[in-house]
């Protein structure tokens, strides 16, 4: 059931299993933003961070995820995220996170072993990138793109009561490349980072990731 409910960064939306395997994916446009020292992804080894996940039908699920050592994966140093059931991959620099993703299905489509830019945390609101992924539909392969849009920027989001300061909003929406052009396919999710603490709330169609608490080790 975590699985099926499992957002982390990224995390952060319909069907996604992570693993710390192989990486296949564009890094957006190109464009690094200046240094940052990436404080919306404080993953120092022995932290934890607890989530609430509400669908339509208000089951709900928790469950806390641990950072629990390093990992290196084509020259870059990963922090290991989850619990005994799924984990994710987290690199931070220079104001850009990625993610080491597996398998990622959305409205029939389905993406393997993917690299994901998921927040960029020194550009200004409007900001938007592009990953573009190999994705499958009915066993025909196609190009897809996932397009990240920064809708808010250091602002005070309230998340179960507690008010979280300098908060960044990203939106993911999905595009299938359709005889050369983008056709939408939808928004994935639209996530909400805390400065200090990371992924603080997680919107998508049919449920709703929200944090409880966490536990930051120096």
């Amino acid at each position: 059931m975590e699985k099926r409910y499992f957002l982390l960064a990224i995390l952060s939306t319909i069907t996604l299993l992570f693993s710390c395997s192989k990486e296949k994916s564009d890094e957006g446009d190109g464009t690094r933003p200046p240094s940052s020292t990436c404080d919306y992804a404080p993953y120092t080894h022995g932290s934890s961070f607890s989530y609430m996940n509400v669908n339509s039908a208000k089951d709900t699920i928790k469950y806390t995820f641990t950072v629990s050592g390093d990992t290196t994966i084509n020259g870059n140093v990963y922090k290991i995220v989850g619990n005994d059931s799924v984990f994710t991959c987290s690199n931070c620099k220079d104001g850009i996170y990625t993610q080491i993703a597996s398998i990622l299905t959305f409205q029939g489509y389905r993406a393997d072993d993917l690299k994901l830019t998921y927040l960029k945390d020194n550009v200004a609101a409007g900001a938007t990138w592009r990953d573009t992924i190999t994705v499958n539909n009915g066993g025909a392969n196609t190009s897809g793109i996932l397009e990240f849009t920064i809708t808010q920027k250091d602002f005070t989001k309230t998340v179960n009561g507690k008010d979280y300061a300098e908060v960044i909003a990203v939106r993911m929406d999905a595009y299938a490349i359709v005889f050369n052009n983008p056709v939408s396919v939808g928004t994935i999710s639209t996530s909400y980072y805390g400065k200090g603490i990371g992924l603080i709330e997680a919107d998508q169609l049919h449920d709703t990731t929200t944090i409880l608490s966490y536990t930051l080790q120096p």
